[in-house]
């Protein structure tokens, strides 16, 4: 079962990846996640999620990032 929730969560991982960005870590919470990322300039960004990535789509999740790190 961890390898399969490990797995669902890597595409999470890719899509961040696929924008230039790189995981750093993820804060589990009972209702949200919230995730640290490295932007390509090296600046570190925290980033809280409205709820858990899993009860997001990818397109969700990768709108979300963007329009917070538009904000910046």
């Amino acid at each position: 079962m961890v390898w399969v929730m490990a797995k669902l969560l890597t595409k999470y991982k890719l899509a961040l990846e696929k924008l230039g960005l790189k995981q750093l870590d993820v804060y589990r919470f009972k209702d949200k996640d919230i995730i640290r990322i490295l932007t390509p300039n090296r600046e570190v960004v925290v980033i809280e999620l409205p709820r858990k990535r899993e009860e997001m789509s990818i397109d969700e999740f990768i709108d979300h990032v963007k329009k917070h790190l538009g904000a910046k």
